[in-house]
């Protein structure tokens, strides 16, 4: 079987006695057949083979740097990165090289040691707008938004508009937003066209429409996103708390329903959700706010939604046999008060006795809190003087019993 054949075999999936069909094609001088091979086999996801024909080619041509390319690429595939920087070390310097060394350092997180190497190739290539992606790219994945953002305006000066299949003006977007600058980051997002536009780019859009108050237009990005794309989360969230704000109550619960169909687990958005249901009195929200601790029972903010509602709607039962089912040390401290106090409704004194007590720590500076502890330790009959002093201190117009 000659090289050719073997490569009609790969794409038919035929790949039986593979490694012995590629150990004798390496012994062909055909060495263009031999790269097509290799390539073929990458394709594939048949790397270890592929990296063998790489591997041998680059041992024949050290120069060639689009071999350095895929024998690196093969390396990092098989996870031997020290190998791979070995080869590197030891091949001519150019600029090609110090991209693969800066991406392996930054695989590694020794973003210093990559950003040096990026700095080494642009020493060596001023005008190449490829290390000046690079360079734009590696300091946009540190953080460094605004320096990111000088290198894709740059590049976007020198008529480039993609690079490696990154949009640039996305990217400078999206670095805008992400350093706060709202106006500039809203006004390159409008300048995208909407078949260009990712989902992401449709809810970064949105975010800086939000900043800068044009919540109406946020709204509708969102709603088309949700349009084009059903499966992106987020946008169901941001949507809901955009609509609660716009005092759209009934629409931000449909879309909290409709994004609930998608993922019945997003606790999230069942909290949301269940915060507008219940201020709409829509006692669905309850069962949602279970729902949600159900799924993550340390979920604080549905445990402090619900224990307010019961409380508000004096459900002293429902709050005991809930809270009940969850571990005392991952309750909220608010909570356990919520507790205390519906022990005592239900004159559980002993129970409410040990929340009282147990949460004092933690809300020794809340004078409701204390107003409550206090009043409870005069219906039991008990001394309350360290409650009512630490009312005396924080309150002025307290007035302790009997006076």
């Amino acid at each position: 079987m000659n090289i050719y054949e073997l490569i009609d075999q790969i794409h038919l999936q035929h790949i039986e006695n593979l490694d012995d069909n590629v150990n004798r094609a390496l012994g062909s001088d055909d060495h263009d057949a031999l790269f097509i091979l290799g390539e073929t086999l990458y394709q594939y996801g048949l790397v270890p083979q592929g990296l063998k024909v790489f591997e041998q080619l680059y041992l024949l041509y050290p120069d060639e740097q689009e071999l350095l390319v895929y024998y690196i690429e093969g390396l990092v595939d098989e996870n031997d990165l020290d190998k791979a920087l070995t080869v590197l070390h030891q091949s001519p310097l150019t600029t090609e090289r110090l991209l693969l060394e800066a991406d392996l350092y930054q695989q590694q997180d020794m973003l210093e040691v990559a950003l040096q190497k990026l700095r080494q190739a642009e020493e060596l290539a001023p005008d190449d707008l490829i290390v000046s992606f690079a360079l734009g790219e590696l300091l946009y994945y540190d953080g460094e938004y605004l320096q990111a953002a000088r290198r894709y305006e740059q590049l976007l000066s020198a008529g480039e508009t993609h690079i490696n299949r990154v949009n640039l003006t996305s990217r400078l977007a999206d670095c805008m937003l992400q350093a706060g600058n709202y106006e500039d980051a809203e006004s390159y997002y409008q300048s995208l066209n909407e078949e260009d536009m990712t989902s992401d780019d449709f809810f970064k859009k949105a975010l800086a429409l939000e900043k800068n108050d044009h919540l109406q237009d946020a709204v509708q990005e969102l709603t088309t996103l949700i349009d084009k794309d059903p499966d992106y989360m987020q946008a169901y969230l941001v949507l809901v708390n955009l609509l609660e704000a716009e005092r759209r109550y009934d629409e931000a619960i449909l879309v909290g329903k409709k994004g609930l169909l998608i993922n019945e687990f997003f606790k999230e958005l069942m909290v949301d959700t269940a915060r507008i249901m219940l201020r709409q009195k829509d006692t669905e929200g309850e069962q949602l706010l279970i729902q949600a601790l159900t799924i993550d029972p340390s979920y604080t903010e549905a445990s402090l939604l619900l224990a307010d509602y019961y409380k508000e709607e004096e459900k002293f039962e429902e709050m005991i046999q809930l809270f009940s089912m969850i571990d005392e040390e991952e309750m909220d401290p608010v909570v356990k008060w919520t507790l205390a106090y519906s022990y005592q409704q239900l004159e559980r004194y002993k129970e409410a006795q040990h929340f009282f007590e147990d949460v004092y720590p933690d809300l020794q500076e809340n004078i409701d809190y204390l107003n409550e502890y206090y009043s409870y330790l005069l219906e039991i009959g008990q001394q309350a003087d360290k409650v009512e002093q630490q009312l005396i201190k924080l309150d002025p117009n307290f007035e302790p019993y009997g006076h």
